[in-house]
């Protein structure tokens, strides 16, 4: 190849992938560079290129904002000849707080490539606070509060969180959920819609719809920060004070009103968690903050050695349940001691947090003897009174008889070997007194009576059920057993055919009653039935010669009298209906 010719190819292919390395351009900009707080700020990433985009992700960090989006467009543009592609990403801001924050530069890898925006600088101004709003200075906002501003450790504290609103919202969405460090939680109410209610506050009246109310029980002492909750929404967009009429009438209006986006955001709250006293703490005691009831039951008591015993222990009422420990048994000597199942339920009453724990304890008494268990007691602080409670059972005694070595029992047994001792047959031993001996039941007629018709039962039930089958698969044999029906029911319609006086349609059915069971029977078609047709099939199945002269006779007669013209020679209407039946059931004798 002529060197000449090589140097420009090269210098040309090289000049072509710089071009084309320079075509994608990336900016970034704002709708806004100073905002006061809780107002949005839209920023849009524009990707330009003269080829057409795929999915592209910017990489930025927007940790001072509340990020909405991104809301993606594409256009393709025509300058002179070039065709050019433009991908817009907007993204909807809301500061966290007042200050002066850089966002950027913003970063996009294309194509091997690395392109980045310029730095914005956004300066944030504090708006109304929602302490102010109470005077009526804020319309809407977000407001948390909490029935204990100093709470005991584990004491339920409830957060609840407000919408209040004296114009209204549009698209209210959850944009930012609080977080609960240092507490133990558990949710109430999450709104799925708004539900307001009326209350006044500062002297104004708001519109107050509940959004979110959680439960939190402290765990550990201290000073604890409970997270904001913010919410994104549309309210609608104040007018100028040269507004005319229609501007005030269409304010409002979700159709004709313009609104604007708007973050609102409570305040942080913040909880003093005391300390359990020391002074006073019973030995008992696990860690349950609230108030409860125990109440304890052994079933049976009385039982022979080797034979479980069931302890139910159950501690119900208000309070974190999962504060709730198995409580101390003291087993008597000679009595083996499993650990406890635990069954749990939780509940929620008016806003209170609260449940039942349920310990069942399995004893087995390895002697004979009244063996005895001390009461158990069971401790808990109570925060509205602001000391230690101690619930305390009754004793409880169990009479043994006998001993594990004279019964031959072994005590080999895993928890799971008894643990279905509620099912066991030896359950019901403690009610063999009230169980009478009654009748056996094979010395019952109805027994026995019983017994035999079962197998003719189902005996007929298959017979049955082969029927049902045969008349669905084989047409044949459904339109010959229900030929006698179909002709009995057209003879039945002649009747009242004959009642109304309509001569002409009563033979007219009983003609038709005879020649379709005639056609049932043998799987004919109906329609091409005629006189003499009926009479040759009838003598090639051997039907006597009386028989068929006596259909030859009916279907004469009927065909006689609906067409004869009226006047004609009187036919003896009882004598053909009789003759049909008679017809009909020789036939079904013959075919």
């Amino acid at each position: 190849m002529n060197v000449r010719l090589t140097i420009p190819l090269v210098l040309w292919v090289l000049a072509a992938s710089s071009a084309a390395a320079a075509t994608i351009q990336f900016e970034a900009s704002v709708d806004r560079t100073r905002a006061s707080e809780g107002e949005p700020i839209r920023l849009t990433l524009r990707i330009t290129s003269d080829e057409q985009l795929g999915q592209v992700t910017p990489d930025f960090d927007l940790k001072d904002f509340h990020v909405e989006g991104p809301a993606t467009s594409t256009r393709m543009e025509m300058r002179n000849t070039n065709i050019t592609f433009t991908r817009e990403l907007t993204y909807v801001l809301y500061a966290k707080q007042p200050g002066t924050f850089t966002i950027g530069p913003m970063q996009l890898e294309m194509d091997g490539e690395r392109y980045q925006t310029k730095p914005i600088t956004l300066e944030i101004v504090r708006g109304t606070s929602s302490a102010q709003a109470g005077q009526g200075e804020n319309p809407i906002f977000v407001l948390a509060r909490a029935d204990h501003e100093r709470a005991y450790v584990g004491q339920q504290v409830t957060v609840s969180y407000d919408l209040f609103y004296r114009i209204q919202p549009r698209n209210v969405s959850f944009n930012k959920l609080p977080t609960f460090v240092g507490f133990w939680t558990e949710d109430l109410f999450i709104a799925q819609q708004l539900d307001s209610h009326q209350e006044v506050r500062g002297g104004v009246p708001f519109n107050v719809a509940p959004l979110r109310r959680v439960a939190l029980f402290p765990t550990s002492a201290g000073t604890h920060a409970v997270g904001t909750l913010a919410v994104s929404c549309d309210i609608p967009q104040q007018r100028s004070r040269r507004g005319g009429v229609l501007d005030d009438f269409f304010a409002g209006d979700p159709f004709f009103g313009r609104s604007r986006s708007v973050l609102l955001q409570s305040e942080e709250l913040q909880i003093e968690v005391l300390p359990l006293p020391e002074q006073g703490r019973p030995a008992e005691f696990t860690g349950a903050v609230g108030r409860f009831q125990l109440s304890v039951e052994a079933q049976p008591t009385q039982v022979a050695a080797g034979d479980p015993v069931t302890l139910r222990v159950l501690v119900e009422g208000e309070g974190n349940m999962a504060a709730v420990q198995p409580l101390q048994v003291d087993a008597a000597a000679g009595v083996k001691l499993y650990d406890p199942k635990i069954e749990e339920e939780e509940r929620i009453t008016n806003g209170v947090y609260g449940g039942r724990r349920l310990f069942e304890y399995i004893l087995i008494p390895e002697q004979g003897g009244t063996l005895n268990i001390p009461p158990l007691r069971f401790a808990y602080f109570d925060p509205h009174q602001a000391r230690y409670e101690v619930l305390e059972s009754d004793p409880i005694t169990i009479h043994s008889e006998g001993s594990a070595e004279e019964e031959g029992v072994s005590y080999g047994l895993s928890r799971r070997d008894i643990e279905a001792v509620g099912e066991d047959i030896r359950y019901i031993k403690p009610d063999v007194e009230v169980l009478g001996a009654g009748s056996m039941l094979y010395s019952s007629y109805w027994f026995w009576t019983l017994q035999g018709a079962l197998p003719l039962a189902f005996f007929a039930l298959l017979v049955w059920q082969r029927h049902q089958r045969r008349l669905q698969g084989d047409v044949a044999y459904a339109r010959q057993r229900r030929a006698k029906g179909e002709a009995g029911r057209r003879l039945s319609r002649a009747d009242g055919l004959l009642a109304a006086g309509t001569e002409a349609e009563f033979y007219g059915e009983v003609r038709a009653a005879v020649l379709e069971f005639v056609a049932d029977r043998l799987n004919l078609a109906a329609a091409g039935l005629t006189i003499e047709v009926c009479a040759e099939v009838l003598a090639a199945r051997q039907v006597e010669a009386e028989t068929i002269a006596a259909l030859r006779d009916l279907l004469t007669r009927c065909d006689f009298a609906r067409f004869a013209p009226a006047g004609g020679p009187p036919t003896d209407r009882a004598a053909a209906r009789r003759l049909a039946e008679e017809v009909i059931a020789g036939l079904e004798k013959r075919i």
